[in-house]
């Protein structure tokens, strides 16, 4: 898969333990508006989160993407996009945080079941919505001047910026 963005904060010691993490995000677009997830504090992001044990990409890819939105992926319609690689110190630990996140455009079946969040995304009030591209990269500009720029909007920002270009250039 294509890396289409290297984002390096270079903010750590080299002989520092590495939490290594890939992930899988759907870019989905129903009625012309993206399906992502918005939490309480109005980040908003694309539905998706780490391959488990087992999994290939498009298996953690539909079940991501069911677990957050409740929509069901059509196999047939993932089509690869890029990837992005993420390098920086975690917020929570003495540790290198490198996580490489795989991005796929897909469609949806249109019955919407129940979403299965974790206790934390719950704690964190997330929901699925849809928003215009426009719409979500400006609520992801907002979030990047109120919240200072955390690392995961700046990837979310980056990477609707990205989506964009990409469908300008179709």
């Amino acid at each position: 898969m294509k890396r289409i963005l290297i984002m390096d904060e270079e903010n750590y010691s080299l002989d520092l333990e590495e939490i290594y993490r890939v992930a899988v995000r759907g870019i989905v677009f129903i009625g012309g508006k993206l399906l992502m997830i918005e939490n309480d504090f109005g980040e908003v992001k694309l539905p998706g989160g780490g391959i488990d044990s087992g999994e290939d990409d498009y298996k953690a890819l539909v079940r991501e993407v069911k677990e957050e939105t409740g929509y069901d992926v059509i196999l047939e319609s993932i089509v690869p996009f890029g990837e992005i690689e993420e390098k920086r110190l975690s917020v929570h630990e003495p540790m290198i945080w490198h996580q490489i996140s795989r991005l796929y455009f897909c469609d949806v079946y249109p019955e919407k079941g129940i979403c299965d969040y974790t206790e934390n995304e719950k704690k964190y009030g997330f929901k699925q919505v849809l928003y215009t591209l426009d719409e979500a990269l400006e609520k992801n500009r907002i979030m990047l001047e109120k919240e200072g720029k955390q690392a995961w909007n700046q990837r979310e920002y980056k990477t609707l910026l990205l989506i964009r270009e990409h469908l300008r250039n179709v």
